[in-house]
């Protein structure tokens, strides 16, 4: 057993105008049911709320807890340690403040990677917010590692979706090495890459058109509840870890609403026949995992950005980069450099892209972090 988790949150994390608000909701989508969990009940949606507040509305207010105590005891269970200490479930965010009233904000929809959590990128949500976004974090039911519903309930992520992820264990990670080692052009390593997700991964293929149907219904919520605070002139961005980040891609292509997205180191799954990207897009990967994220740079009529991160691991690009000190998890990359360098990307990138900005992607000169413009 190791040692407790402790804070080490990025310094200066909510650097904007604004202070943030939290609020957490959820949804039942009574036209569906679970994929997961033996198919039972109607699919749920956790969603968690950041946005906007006056500093002067937050003055005074206690600062809102990261994680339930459900979500504090799987968090222990699957990260092997005694417990969560109290700063480490502490955010500079606020519940029950209302959003800075001064004008509407741009809506940013985000969504976690497999087997994580809605609160899994909080320290860049919370910074997002505090420059003027409004964010929308969702969780897919049975699919995180734990969500919570407004009704009380919780889920848990199901293990019985490990034996449905791959047709073959062993069959996928020697394919996935050897196309993550090879030195190939971006035409061969997408060719190569639908090769195997068709022969190895199909149930990931299809959990992207479920997460896209889970990201679509929490949208019509927050429009409703949000309507008189969102600024939809310039459309909606997406962002995500992992799968998240994927679907990110994959809302761009397929659904006219979204105007930009952001990839966060997700290999690019999903079915994507003959059609062209027109929306911007930024992917951001280490360098390890190059080969399985070239679809954005190929068939895309629009502004394309590849930012690669060098000493940097897959789980680096979440907020566990600041409690997870083995660096095999989370890569050799200091936390504060890289997320400078995810602020920077997300900031700028929907800056010019959803508030219409005249800012140009350009990068921090770093020796680690390569910034590209396909």
């Amino acid at each position: 057993m190791t040692k407790a988790i402790k804070q080490g949150a990025p310094e200066g994390y909510v650097s904007g105008n604004y202070a943030v608000g939290t609020k957490c909701f959820s949804i039942v989508d009574r036209n569906r049911k679970n994929i997961a969990d033996n198919g039972a009940g109607e699919r749920k949606i956790a969603v968690r709320m950041y946005y906007p507040v006056d500093k002067e509305a937050a003055k005074g207010k206690k600062l809102a807890p990261i994680f339930s105590e459900p979500k504090k005891a799987a968090l222990i269970k699957a990260y092997h340690v005694r417990n969560v200490s109290d700063d480490m479930n502490r955010a500079e965010y606020y519940e029950d403040v209302p959003i800075a009233g001064d004008k509407k904000f741009p809506l940013i929809m985000f969504s976690m990677g497999y087997n994580s959590y809605v609160e899994a990128n909080t320290y860049l949500l919370c910074a997002l917010a505090s420059h003027g976004y409004i964010i929308a974090s969702v969780g897919h039911a049975h699919e995180a590692l734990e969500n919570d519903y407004e009704d009380g309930s919780t889920d848990l992520f199901d293990k019985r979706i490990n034996k449905l992820m791959y047709t073959s264990m062993i069959g996928a990670v020697r394919t996935q090495g050897k196309l993550l080692k090879q030195k190939v052009d971006n035409k061969t390593a997408l060719e190569q890459f639908e090769i195997f997700q068709d022969k190895y991964t199909p149930f990931l293929k299809g959990r992207v058109v479920e997460w896209r149907k889970d990201i679509e219904k929490a949208l019509e919520e927050v429009r409703k509840r949000y309507a008189d605070s969102i600024d939809l002139s310039c459309g909606i961005g997406a962002s995500g870890h992992s799968l998240g980040g994927c679907l990110a891609y994959y809302l761009c292509r397929y659904n006219d609403e979204f105007r930009c997205g952001i990839n966060i180191d997700g290999a690019l799954f999903g079915e994507y026949p003959g059609s062209t990207m027109t929306k911007p897009f930024c992917q951001i990967s280490c360098r390890e995992n190059n080969n399985v994220v070239t679809r954005p740079f190929l068939n895309t009529e629009a502004d394309t950005y590849h930012v690669i991160f060098d000493d940097m691991k897959h789980i680096g690009f979440t907020d566990a980069k600041f409690f997870i000190p083995v660096k095999f998890i989370a890569g050799k990359l200091d936390p504060q450099e890289m997320f400078r360098h995810l602020v920077y990307c997300h900031l700028t990138f929907f800056d010019k892209y959803l508030k219409g900005e005249n800012v140009e992607f350009t990068g921090i000169p770093s020796e680690k972090v390569t910034y590209k413009s396909l």
